[in-house]
């Protein structure tokens, strides 16, 4: 059971049952500054769950998308 719980992401099940939002940049706004196409849709969704912190501007969301990328396979 341990093991279970230790292999379960915790973000993503704090996110549970809470609707995803607007993502803050278009697909073509991604693809435009660099980030792979096959890339684009989970980082649209990271930045969507991230953009409901007031406390991150849009210049800011727009260097967070690519150290996701950087992170995803």
């Amino acid at each position: 059971m341990a093991k279970l719980i230790w292999s379960l992401d915790p973000l993503a099940v704090s996110r549970l049952g809470r609707a995803a939002k607007k993502p803050p940049f278009s697909k073509k706004e991604l693809a435009r500054i660099g980030i792979p196409a096959r890339k684009i849709p989970r980082v649209q969704e990271e930045l969507a769950h991230l953009s409901g912190d007031a406390a991150l501007k849009r210049e800011e969301l727009g260097m967070l998308a690519w150290e996701i990328a950087d992170l995803l396979l």
